[in-house]
């Protein structure tokens, strides 16, 4: 059911305006700690900037950055492609990582595991974090709205603002994921549902809208100190004003000793680490005005938005190259030399100074069983691997959309290890900047998650490219 976002704004207290961005800013930078962002998939950095991202997470690697006193950084696991129980092995092995590097440089951290606004993802990666450390005692601090995709959170209910109501997630397609399904959109009940009933909802604290509104900012770090050892914590927020509020909070009260373990989507990061708005991006401080070559618009994603969003890029394909992957020649014995004529399509469009659009055929092929699906997707998976691996002129800028798909490209096409976010180039969507061990050092690399934007946005990205 549908509620009006105007009607309910009208009957809370109004927000709290106090800067708390600004002295979360100084906080976080006192603590002399460095917060760790385990994301399940690459579209976390959304909303931040200037951050680090790594795809290795071996104890050298974050001995490097904790020696060099990195403040942020993510760890980009694409767990959310995998298996609950490969997923598991990787965020414990993350975690006594993380342990033996803080032990050998004695830096402190923080760890937040980023995942999905539409709560779809590993919910027992949690649970898997705390098997290293002294996490045993810390609560869990569940946050998982984006108010840049109109993800928020009310009387612990977590919904989507589309048009100025509310839908409960529950009653959206997200909710029917095929891998990630459930039932509820109240927060309690869905995490009774994730943990099987390990957490019961009557043993879940949170914190209603009206309290945090009306409730003095330290009075509210007091409450959370108070909350219970391994306990699970909810807080209801509608804007950045209330999460800004929420996060200062957090923040007494990590400084009063209170250890917490995060579970939140990405707008909780830049709130937290105190990071200010940044204006979006312009093409002309991504991309070489000299630079005469095509871009590279990779589409890997199968969700509706996807296929609405490249049904209108191809319906304004003007001069671009378009190169449909038919998947029964991906999966064919000529495999091999069907990708390689794409390969030279491409690299000769680029040199061209031609666009080229690169997306897997629309229809499904699925196998004769879960086991055969999956085996077909990887196959495709790899086929896209191969091609942006394969090509050798380098593209003004690539355009990966999809999760998945902007991951594989990244750390498999590219040989990336560690890049950097440097912000947003629309809303929601963020632009890494390739680092020096790249296939092409510097390059703009751009990623455009399934589910964002609206039916122009794919278009219209690639308009201000050009």
């Amino acid at each position: 059911m549908r509620l009006s976002f105007n009607d309910i704004s009208q009957e809370l207290p109004p927000e709290d305006r106090i800067d708390y961005r600004g002295l979360n800013k100084t906080l976080f930078k006192n603590a002399q700690k460095t917060c760790i962002i385990i994301d399940d998939d690459p579209t976390g950095n959304q909303t931040v900037y200037d951050i680090p991202l790594l795809a290795k997470w071996d104890v050298d690697t974050l001995i490097y950055e904790f020696d060099r006193k990195t403040p942020v950084f993510f760890i980009l696991t694409n767990s959310r492609s995998l298996s609950q129980e490969k997923s598991t092995a990787i965020y414990k092995e993350i975690s006594a990582n993380i342990y033996k590097a803080s032990n050998s440089t004695g830096r402190n951290f923080i760890v937040i595991s980023r995942s999905d606004s539409t709560l779809r993802g590993h919910f027992s990666e949690i649970d898997a974090l705390k098997q290293s450390g002294d996490f045993e005692n810390a609560i869990h601090v569940f946050i998982p709205v984006m108010f840049e995709g109109g993800r928020v959170t009310l009387h612990n209910v977590h919904y989507i603002k589309e048009n100025g109501t509310l839908l409960p997630v529950s009653e959206t397609t997200f909710a029917k994921d095929h891998t990630f399904g459930y039932s509820h959109a109240n927060l309690k009940l869905y995490i009774e549902e994730k943990t099987k009933g390990a957490v019961r909802v009557e043993d879940i604290v949170s914190i209603d809208i009206k309290t945090l509104r009306t409730t003095d900012v330290e009075t509210l770090s007091f409450k959370i100190n108070a909350v219970g050892p391994g306990k699970y914590c909810i807080f209801n927020t509608l804007n950045y004003y209330d999460l800004d509020k929420v996060t200062h909070a957090l923040l007494l009260a990590e400084n009063l000793g209170k250890k917490m373990i995060y579970r939140t989507s990405s707008s909780f990061i830049p709130s937290y680490i105190g990071q200010l708005p940044n204006s979006l991006l312009r093409s002309n401080s991504l991309i070489n005005s000299d630079h005469k070559k095509g871009g590279l618009i990779v589409v890997g994603s199968y969700v509706s938005k996807s296929t609405s969003q490249l049904t209108q890029v191809l319906e304004n394909a003007n001069d671009k190259t378009i190169i449909e992957l038919d998947i029964n020649s991906v999966l064919s014995d000529a495999s091999k030399s069907y990708l390689n004529s794409i390969i030279s399509n491409i690299d000769s469009s680029i040199e061209d100074g031609k666009d080229v659009v690169l997306y897997t055929s629309r229809k499904l092929i699925t196998g004769k069983d879960t086991s055969a699906t999956i085996e077909i997707a990887s196959t495709v998976s790899q086929a896209l691997v191969d091609l942006v691996n394969g090509i050798q002129v380098r593209p003004k800028y690539i355009i990966a959309k999809g999760g998945i798909t902007s991951h594989d490209l990244a750390v498999r096409g590219l040989n990336m290890i560690r890049s950097k976010v440097l912000g947003q180039i629309l809303p929601g969507i963020p632009v890494w900047e390739m680092g020096e061990e790249t296939k092409f050092p510097g390059l703009a690399y751009i990623v455009f998650p399934g589910n964002v934007g609206d039916e122009n946005s794919l278009l219209e990205l690639i308009q201000k490219l050009s």
